[in-house]
């Protein structure tokens, strides 16, 4: 093409009646970031943008716009009809001044008008205009740090299980790779770009703190990356979330499960779905649990897939017999099999570390090498942790979070383990909305009479929809408001050689506590969850019979 022809189509673009639609996309494609969105003004060479749909707010902001130039090009006519009536050169000039300048004047004028939305709003809201400019000077590090080095990024998103498969992928990276990741669970947008630099978190108004924060990654940029890969978690609390990662660009993006969450802010399985599956705009490749995220939402779309169900996917694994030992898994990883045992549990406790075992063959990590390190890899606290309890006891302390998915997994685990006794202590679930009810009555029927001799509920909603669907099942259910209270309930029914389950969410439940009164050896609280000083001070002010300090 040539270049007239070139201008001829940036000109017929530029003072084409779509031109606010244009406008008006790109701000949208840009975040509705006035800063972004006067450098996509500013630096255009062809006034395009991706065609994507505008919702009613978008279409009438066009519509307005469009009203606006409309408005121009009449003065204009006017000005130059006057001149051509008077005679006068006054009038000319500005007429076609105002004729020529109509798209960009408008252009300027809607991000002048969403920069000032933005201060106003800042004003009343300081906490997020910190926030904001945090998160834009951490990013652009970021960006910065992946032109500069040559490095991998592993990224692991999904409604479930993704801080254990994340931790399971960059253990068993890290027997042959250098990798950085974070223990925790930091997977927002504040968090995330810490990892890249191995950064902690400061409070959000300690000035002082995040100008250290900045400047140390400045430094660190200067230098050589000492790491083959990184490894995230991403994270959502609700629509439009997960496009913030967009520019990280993670070569291999793993999304472990579509299932509810956060409902409250989703309401449906498909906003879900739509939030999660988003990754697939940024990822350069995907790898999707082919168990537990539905076909329907994949139909299209280009990725790898495993699966523990399903021996024609990418990767799988046949998970073994469950004992307290673990299981040992029957592996074939592209066309290459494999076997290894493994110290994780269950079905669900086979798909963490197939994950990690198919993200180590597609970063082209040796079978062998594989199948040697998936031994090594052990339970992190709170999440399917076997520790030893009092009475000969076992105790799986799966105590981190919960969903209906996740606790139905980890009761077939406590179902496939031979005991003497077996109980489930099984608190509410948090953050699921209009949901909550079925759920909750979901994993009630789940219980099953013939593999539970005891049903224990910590909270208000295993109270109430919960305990009397486990009851109506034939379960033997006792209710607890407390974590303390059903530790202590538990202790005194427990029997030689039980086995025993604890899950339940964070705020309102905190089921870790119960298993205190429940360990062989109490120095073991500590490798139970939410142990620091600032969670136990939190659990004494949510419930009265929490152990002092």
């Amino acid at each position: 093409m040539s270049k007239l022809q070139t201008y001829g189509r940036v000109v017929g673009r530029l003072y084409s009646w779509s031109f606010p639609r244009t406008l008006v996309g790109a701000l949208k494609q840009h975040n509705y970031s006035a800063w972004r969105y006067f450098g996509w003004l500013l630096q255009t060479k062809t006034f395009a943008v991706p065609n994507k749909p505008l919702r009613l707010g978008e279409r009438c902001l066009a519509w307005l716009l469009g009203l606006g130039m409309l408005l121009q090009i009449v003065a204009g006519f006017v000005l130059v009809v006057e001149w051509a009536r008077t005679g006068d050169g006054v009038y000319w000039p500005f007429g076609l001044a105002l004729l020529v300048s109509y798209p960009l004047t408008w252009g300027f004028f809607l991000g002048l008008e969403v920069a000032v939305w933005h201060g106003l709003y800042f004003l009343v809201h300081p906490k997020k205009a910190g926030r904001s400019l945090v998160c834009t000077v951490l990013e652009g590090q970021v960006v910065k740090l992946r032109a500069k080095h040559k490095f991998t990024v592993v990224a692991v998103a999904g409604s479930v299980g993704k801080t254990s498969t994340k931790l399971a992928i960059a253990n068993l990276l890290g027997q042959t790779k250098r990798v950085r990741y974070q223990t925790g669970n930091y997977n927002d947008r504040v968090t995330v770009p810490l990892i890249f630099f191995g950064q902690e978190e400061p409070s959000l108004f300690n000035i002082s703190a995040w100008l250290k924060v900045f400047s140390a990654n400045n430094t660190a940029l200067g230098k050589r990356y000492p790491y083959d890969v990184v490894v995230i978690e991403i994270g959502t609390d609700g629509p439009g979330y997960m496009k913030e990662f967009a520019y990280i660009r993670p070569d291999v993006t793993v999304v472990t499960a579509i299932t509810p969450e956060h409902m409250e802010y989703f309401e449906t399985l498909d906003a879900v779905a739509a939030e999660e599956l988003a990754v697939f705009d940024y990822s350069r490749q995907v790898l999707v649990n082919g168990d537990d995220v539905p076909g329907m939402y994949l139909v299209g779309r280009e990725f790898s897939e495993y699966s523990v169900t399903a021996d024609e996917a990418t990767y799988y694994a046949k998970p073994g017999v469950t004992t307290a030992q673990g299981q040992k898994l029957a592996l074939r990883l592209g066309k290459v099999k494999a076997s290894a045992q493994t110290q994780y549990l269950g079905e669900q406790g086979a798909k963490i570390v197939l994950a990690a075992a198919s993200v180590a063959a597609m970063l082209e990590v040796s079978p062998a090498n594989i199948a040697a390190g998936i031994p090594k890899l052990e339970a992190f606290a709170g999440r399917m942790q076997l520790l030893q309890g009092v009475k000969g006891a076992l105790l799986i302390d799966d105590t981190y979070n919960a969903s209906p998915v996740a606790v139905n997994a980890a009761l077939d685990v406590l179902y496939g383990l031979k005991a003497k006794q077996r109980i489930a202590i099984l608190g509410s679930m948090n953050e699921l909305g209009a949901y909550s009810p079925e759920a909750h009555r979901e994993v009630g029927a789940y219980c099953d009479p013939n593999k539970l001799d005891l049903v224990v509920t910590i909270g208000a909603d295993a109270l109430q929809y919960l305990a009397p669907e486990a009851e109506a099942r034939g379960c033997t259910v006792h209710t607890c408001m407390s974590p303390y209270e059903a530790g202590e309930y538990v202790l005194k029914h427990l029997q030689e050689g039980a086995v025993i389950l604890a899950k339940g969410s964070q705020n309102g439940v905190f089921a870790e506590e119960a298993l205190k009164a429940l360990l062989a050896n109490p120095a073991d609280a500590s490798k139970l969850v939410r142990q620091s000083a600032y969670w136990l001070s939190k659990k004494r002010q949510q419930f009265t019979d929490a152990p002092d300090a």
